[in-house]
């Protein structure tokens, strides 16, 4: 599933969509973009670029509506924990297992699993003020939707993504992982999507304290084997698409010790600890601090700060009642 923090994943959906807006480039100048970029990016990631930046990459001068310069009514004050498109059919068995979302321009996420069915993931991202010309898929890769056209293509070799502009407010991308016929799947789901505007992130967790130069930046709720897991983020104020500097979470599973020893630390008045930085299971992991709350969960604190900043952290964060509501469900 895809994770807010997997190297800011909308950044790079937002870049491409500064691409397209600005200019229509070859398909070799944007490889060469991409292969030139300072930081390494994760499949996923490169993936959601891949489909937004086809449509010029690949295409030919935009005849029919498609993708326009259109954006929302005040963007930047909208309430971006909303949800505001879901899938009006899913296959039979397919249950929501996460959502998640970012402040404006990021991308907000809905993941569908239907066990060995395969898995239905939903990005939402809004389209920029920018402007410029605009162009498509060839013929073999594009799709029509309501009279829209977008494009279909493989990724990562085992799933299809489909993209494409409802609204002349968002670009959808619907990622269909193992499942069969996903073109045909697909192209239906994305024929029923619906506006939502009801279903919202809302987890337990809220920051209270946080350094004067960091900002909420990321909500991601998602279901686990130990159940309902909440987690934030944070990042430099005013770049909420950036890479995460502080994560708080609340989940059942305790963080990993990797190669570290874990050093007795009060927080909240419980005895917590805390880990430097370290090899974990997953690899390299920031500095963390970690407590067990009432219900046997824990509260973790991670990130790029020291271990002060990350105990006052979390000091300050608010468990408050969240929504899992819809956590197993098909879409309502």
């Amino acid at each position: 599933m895809t994770r807010l923090s997997d190297e800011h994943t909308e950044d790079l959906i937002r870049e491409s969509l500064e691409h397209l807006a600005t200019r229509a480039p070859d398909g070799a100048e944007i490889r060469d973009a991409l292969t030139q970029r300072s930081r390494s990016r994760p499949k996923m990631a490169l993936a959601l670029v891949a489909a937004a930046v086809a449509i010029i990459a690949l295409g030919v001068p935009l005849g029919l509506r498609a993708y326009t310069t259109v954006t929302p009514a005040s963007p930047r004050d909208a309430d971006w924990s909303v949800l505001p498109y879901k899938p009006g059919w899913l296959p039979a068995g397919f249950k929501e297992m996460n959502r998640a979302a970012k402040p404006y321009p990021g991308p907000q996420t809905r993941t569908w699993s239907g066990g060995e069915a395969g898995q239905v993931q939903l990005t939402t991202t809004p389209l920029d003020e920018r402007r410029g010309p605009w162009t498509i898929a060839p013929a073999p890769n594009q799709i029509i939707v309501h009279g829209r056209v977008g494009m279909v293509s493989e990724v990562y070799g085992d799933a299809t993504m489909l993209t494409w502009s409802p609204d002349d407010a968002y670009v959808l991308n619907l990622t269909l992982h193992g499942v069969r016929d996903p073109r045909g799947v697909g192209q239906r789901i994305a024929d029923e999507m619906v506006r939502d505007g009801r279903a919202r992130v809302s987890g337990e967790l809220r920051f209270g304290r946080l350094p004067a130069e960091l900002g909420l930046s990321g909500v991601n709720l998602a279901m686990m084997v130990d159940g309902g897991t909440t987690e934030l983020e944070a990042t430099r104020a005013g770049q909420p698409t950036a890479a995460a500097v502080v994560t708080a979470r609340l989940g059942g599973e305790r963080p990993d010790a990797g190669d570290a020893a874990p050093v007795p630390l009060k927080i909240r008045g419980l005895d917590g600890f805390a880990l430097p930085a370290r090899n974990g299971r997953l690899g390299r992991l920031d500095e963390t601090v970690a407590v067990q709350v009432e219900g046997g969960r824990w509260l973790t604190v991670s990130g790029k700060r020291d271990r002060a900043a990350l105990a006052d952290i979390a000091e300050g964060l608010q468990i408050v009642p969240g929504d899992y509501s819809w956590f197993g469900k098909p879409p309502e």
